[in-house]
């Protein structure tokens, strides 16, 4: 048994494909909408004192310009009170300018039509900060909206109402600032719409990355598993066969019997070896050492020695090999595995066998293995079709094989696996 550290480096560079072919459609969530704003801290993480001071901003200015303008006028500042009340409801209007903005924008749209003429009232400028509310919180449909309708209304109290207070340059001008506040509020709202379409976007390749490592991670556990199947089961069949046999001549043969037990030993020794291998390839990222790249792993090469420790137990096992097997390591390990599992569930369940033939065809239309025994028809164990051939197909499949497994008609099993013709230099993974 020739399984070492390198067939855990053959098993774990073949792993890339099963991981390809294992990973399902990674379900992922809904994207923030983009009317959403993404509040990760300073003022954004306190909306309400956001709103508190945006209204402040336009409240306490316009408050101390209405009271100057009117307390110096002529009639003494006796009409200030309409442009401080104009004041104080825009103001209070903007408080809510985030939960509601249409209505925070139809407040100040009226309260600007009222007090238009009065000086110094500013209500202009409150209702183009209602307008940029409604294009940052509301929709683009919203904003455009409101922008004509408020401007719709200006011009024709300008032109059509007679009498009317509003001046038709004032409302050009009124016009203006409203337009650019739908301007720089539809902006922002492209923007926290890209930012927070990146925050998504990095939510789900951070979710999907660990989804994949996870993926990962199992599929090496399988492949591990795989590995760990054969070394143990192979061996533990070697050793009992041995066993058994060694105690059935020891009365009449003491010196095969003493071979036989040496064999049992040798096998248990090697077997262990592997398994330390292996498992000093998983721990080698912790010490920074790389013991399991010393030894390649087990190919064609070494299926002559494979037939022959099955032959020391009793197994009549005969070889027969033509053309030149691939240069790809990874497509000689499986082949060996194939082998090894073939003939390990030989040694189990072909009981009064006469032959087991171990077939390996190689030519440029195909490569096939075989490995077939004329044990007797009857009582085949369930095991044969359990795990060792779950883990052929799986290793076989990674290079587009298949693999039949099952009774033959004259009696005997047989395992075939058979891998499409190599069209490049590398075998595909």
């Amino acid at each position: 048994m020739h399984s070492t550290p390198g067939t855990v480096r053959s098993m774990t560079g073949t792993g890339d494909a099963e991981r390809r072919a294992a990973v399902p459609e990674v379900a992922l969530t809904e994207p923030v909408p983009s009317n959403e704003p993404i509040l990760r801290g300073g003022w954004r993480s306190r909306p309400r004192t956001t709103d508190v001071l945006v209204a402040a901003s336009y409240t306490v200015p316009a408050l101390v310009a209405a009271v100057a303008f009117h307390v110096g006028a002529t009639d003494g500042g006796q009409g200030f009170m309409l442009p401080v009340l104009a004041v104080l409801g825009s103001g209070t209007a903007l408080l809510i300018r985030r939960r509601t903005p249409i209505f925070s924008l139809a407040a100040t749209a009226g309260i600007m039509l009222a007090t238009f003429a009065v000086p110094a009232s500013f209500a202009a400028m409150a209702t183009a900060m209602a307008l940029y509310a409604v294009a940052v919180y509301r929709s683009v449909r919203g904003a455009v909206l409101g922008l004509l309708g408020t401007g719709g209304i200006l011009l024709l109290a300008a032109v059509l109402l007679p009498g009317s207070t509003v001046d038709l340059g004032q409302a050009g001008q009124a016009i203006v600032l409203l337009v650019i506040a739908a301007l720089a509020g539809l902006n922002v709202r492209t923007r926290r719409g890209y930012v927070a379409a990146l925050v998504d976007r990095a939510d789900r390749l951070m979710r999907e990355r660990e989804h994949l490592a996870s993926i990962a991670a199992a599929a090496e556990r399988n492949a591990i598993a795989r590995e760990m199947h054969d070394i143990v089961s192979h061996g533990l069949a070697v050793m009992i066969s041995l066993a058994h046999g060694s105690a059935e001549i020891a009365p009449t043969d003491p010196a095969r019997a003493v071979q036989a037990m040496r064999q049992v030993a040798e096998t248990g020794r090697v077997a262990v070896a592997d398994m330390r291998r292996m498992l000093g390839v998983l721990n080698e990222g912790d010490k920074g050492e790389s013991a399991g790249a010393v030894a390649p792993a087990p190919g064609v090469g070494d299926v002559q020695a494979l037939v022959e420790l099955f032959r020391s137990t009793g197994l009549p096992v005969v070889l027969q090999s033509a053309g030149v097997p691939p240069a790809d390591p990874g497509i000689q390990l499986v082949i060996y595995r194939v082998i090894q599992e073939g003939l390990t569930n030989a040694l189990k369940y072909a009981r009064g066998a006469t032959e087991i033939t171990v077939g390996m065809q190689f030519s440029a239309e195909a490569i096939m293995v075989s490995v077939t025994d004329d044990g007797q028809p009857g009582g085949v164990p369930a095991e044969r079709a359990g795990h060792g051939i779950v883990g052929m197909r799986e290793r076989v499949a990674l290079y587009g094989g298949t693999v039949q497994a099952g009774p033959l008609a004259g009696g005997g099993w047989s395992v075939t696996a058979g891998f499409p013709p190599q069209k490049r230099a590398p075998w595909k993974r």
